[in-house]
């Protein structure tokens, strides 16, 4: 008996040397900026291998550019000639749509796809209420947690004059916002609710 009160401290000890090295690698390992990315994306690159039609279009879905990339490619002189602009699943959050809707660089721009992104209300707001889109025809925005106030924006807006086509399926909307939509863009050549 006494000589397992005498090995028992001796064992916590022993215990304690083994567990301090181990925790602290680990420690060091989530402390890192991205263990499973060591390079950072090369905007330049992605927004080049995107554009075709003689810079008339710019794929840039999937890139996960995010609210940085879209910061960086607001600031690109080329988005002036771009009519159709696909930035479906690219980690943008209202953040980035805010950036768009401010921005005066979409003066041509025909086409908008920002389906399966994170705009929420905030940005969805920020897109209906904006002026930088004279000649848009279609924007998608489809699968972005946009609920009620989001939508309805659109429903209210007069800054997309010449919109045929308005998206917003796989957001959360309530059958009363729906009807809203329906009457009031009654005129829409196209809007998908569903």
């Amino acid at each position: 008996m006494t000589r397992q009160r005498k090995l028992l401290p001796n064992l916590i000890t022993v215990a304690l040397i083994l567990l301090i090295p181990w925790t602290g690698a680990q420690a060091q390992f989530f402390d890192q900026k991205d263990v499973f990315d060591q390079s950072e994306l090369d905007y330049e690159k992605v927004f080049k291998e995107g554009l075709s039609a003689n810079g008339k279009t710019l794929n840039l879905s999937g890139k996960k550019i995010g609210d940085k990339g879209v910061k960086i490619l607001l600031a690109q002189t080329f988005l002036e000639k771009v009519t159709k602009l696909d930035l479906r699943y690219n980690k943008i959050s209202e953040k980035g749509a805010k950036l768009m809707a401010a921005s005066k660089a979409f003066g041509k721009l025909k086409s908008l796809e920002l389906k399966h992104n994170y705009l929420l209300d905030n940005g969805s707001v920020a897109l209906a209420q904006s002026g930088g889109f004279p000649v848009l025809e279609k924007l998608s925005l489809g699968w972005n947690e946009i609920r009620d106030a989001g939508a309805l924006a659109f429903a209210k807006t007069k800054t997309f004059p010449k919109l045929k086509k308005l998206d917003l399926r796989g957001n959360f909307l309530a059958d009363e916002t729906k009807n809203t939509l329906k009457k009031d863009l009654a005129h829409l050549k196209s809007l998908k609710l569903f």
